[in-house]
């Protein structure tokens, strides 16, 4: 049985395990190297777990209530594209988020090796934007190449 959960600190060493093996299905890391940056701290982090193993993650931050950003949809590999819906789970989660908290839009950034992602993204209502489209407060994963944009218009 999978569950979407609350992100908990005691879910950490699960989500780094799980982001180490997708890094290492890449022949270059798809993670930032370490700056002395400032640490943006989502303002809602869910996990999906199946019994106590944790298989994905995605976190949200808003942004002023004008816009929020999608990060850290990550999901292993042997979950990925499968019939479980954990991927659309995930998603659909930050969208209720969203709603609730009438955000108007979502923004996302992704790198150009992830085509599947980007298809998911697009078969969810996602536009591909230019990145001179992002808004002037959007925080960038320096490695990202790839933006989005979805209308969150349900609640207006």
């Amino acid at each position: 049985m999978i569950k979407i959960i609350p992100y908990k600190n005691a879910h950490q060493n699960g989500i780094d395990a799980m982001m180490q093996d997708i890094d290492m299905e890449f022949k270059d890391s798809i993670f930032p190297k370490p700056t002395h940056e400032i640490l943006i701290i989502p303002d809602a982090y869910w996990v999906a777990i199946i019994n106590t193993k944790i298989i994905g993650t995605v976190a949200v931050i808003n942004i002023e209530n004008n816009f929020a950003i999608l990060k850290n949809m990550m999901l292993k590999k042997e979950y990925r594209g499968k019939t479980q819906g954990i991927s659309q789970s995930l998603l659909e989660t930050v969208i209720n988020w969203c709603e609730v908290k009438h955000i108007p839009e979502i923004y996302l950034g992704t790198m150009t090796q992830f085509k599947a992602a980007q298809s998911f993204y697009i078969n969810n209502g996602f536009v591909k934007i230019s990145e001179d489209k992002l808004p002037s407060n959007f925080l960038n994963n320096p490695l990202d190449t790839v933006f989005f944009v979805k209308n969150i218009t349900t609640f207006m």
